[in-house]
């Protein structure tokens, strides 16, 4: 039986020092310390030789201290309030900085869980040193940024260039006939269709996205203007949701509004604008997103006797629900209603 005992002994002892080995020798900083019955962590345990390395302290000097030595001040409410939730789950991660004896901080990710430990529930805590993660997240933050900042500049550089463009159609259309001042202001308008967008995600904290509902109310606002109609004469009604969109799909979506809300302009009401009505609706119906502009106007058949045969229009409008891969239905009854639904376009990578 002694010679049991004695080989029991040395087998403790050498499975204690394989254990100090593995623990010292660990590359994190390995700590347990006692949680004090009002929940507030109290002193150090054991420490391994990696806490002493990286925070500059002796062996002797950490443990008579406690984890709130090792914060900031004004940071030692964070080691309460995951000493909390370590009591509630039984396990914690959370991140904080520690200060070192000389004062330089480490940011470090704190794995923290019970154990028994000579009969008593502490807490072991692994810290693992973050520092080249934050450095990585803040190069990734500053490249955003800067992406971001570039973005916004080319959103504001393409609306520039192309209110230019508008504006030269503007002034262009004053030294020619009525037959090429239409086709320039309708040229013109198309180009502002593109420009708000670009300007409205300039605008927007989402350079990537934009708001429909207030773009649509911009633009066709700013047709009504172009065309010289008073919203008294002929009245606009919209049911527009907030649908935020990319631009792959609100430009042709922008430029077929254009097309349609135009055309009900000029053709709709040759007889005079009493008691006009257009009205647009854009709404997400399940995973389709449908566009409805309608008019109290003379309706299509009539209509198609006053419009060039080969509108551009149109043809713009059948190229656009194609490119959006959606379908376009006409009704040309009691005035005339389009209905156009898809998808929004996914963006895909050019090559």
């Amino acid at each position: 039986n002694l010679v049991s005992i004695k080989r029991s002994e040395k087998d403790l002892k050498e499975s204690e020092r394989k254990f100090r080995e593995i623990f010292n020798k660990a590359n994190d900083m390995i700590s347990v310390n006692v949680m004090n019955e009002d929940g507030i962590p109290g002193k150090f345990l054991e420490v391994n030789e990696v806490v002493s390395k990286r925070l500059g302290y002796t062996n002797e000097e950490l443990l008579s201290m406690t984890p709130s030595d090792l914060v900031s001040p004004e940071k030692s409410d964070l080691i309460q309030v995951n000493a909390e939730k370590l009591f509630k789950k039984g396990q914690n991660t959370f991140e904080i900085v520690l200060v070192t004896k000389d004062g330089k901080e480490i940011p470090v990710e704190v794995n923290n869980h019970f154990i028994d430990y000579n009969g008593k529930r502490v807490s072991l805590a692994v810290s693992r040193d973050i520092t080249d993660r934050k450095k990585s997240e803040e190069q990734l933050k500053s490249s955003l940024e800067e992406k971001i900042v570039l973005l916004r500049e080319i959103h504001h550089r393409v609306n520039n260039n192309l209110q230019i463009i508008s504006s030269l159609f503007n002034l262009q259309s004053n030294y020619v006939d009525e037959n090429s001042k239409d086709i320039l202001v309708a040229s013109q308008s198309r180009v502002k269709s593109m420009a708000m967008i670009h300007e409205k995600l300039y605008q927007s904290p989402d350079l990537t996205r934009i708001n429909m509902k207030d773009y649509i109310e911009s633009f066709v606002s700013g047709l009504f203007s172009l065309y010289m109609v008073e919203t008294t004469a002929i009245h606009l009604q919209t049911d527009l949701e907030d649908i935020e969109m990319g631009i792959d799909t609100a430009i042709p979506v922008g430029l077929i509004i254009n097309e349609l809300v135009t055309n009900s302009l000029k053709h709709a009401f040759p007889a005079g604008n009493e008691g006009g009505i257009i009205e647009i609706s854009f709404r997400k119906e399940g995973e389709l997103l449908t566009l409805k502009i309608a008019d109290n106007g003379i309706g299509l058949p009539e209509r198609r006797k006053i419009e060039t045969k080969k509108s551009l229009g149109l043809q713009l409008v059948s190229n656009l629900v194609n490119q959006l891969d959606g379908t376009m239905m006409v009704s040309g009854e009691n005035g005339t209603q389009v209905k156009v639904q898809f998808e929004e376009l996914i963006y895909k990578k050019r090559l």
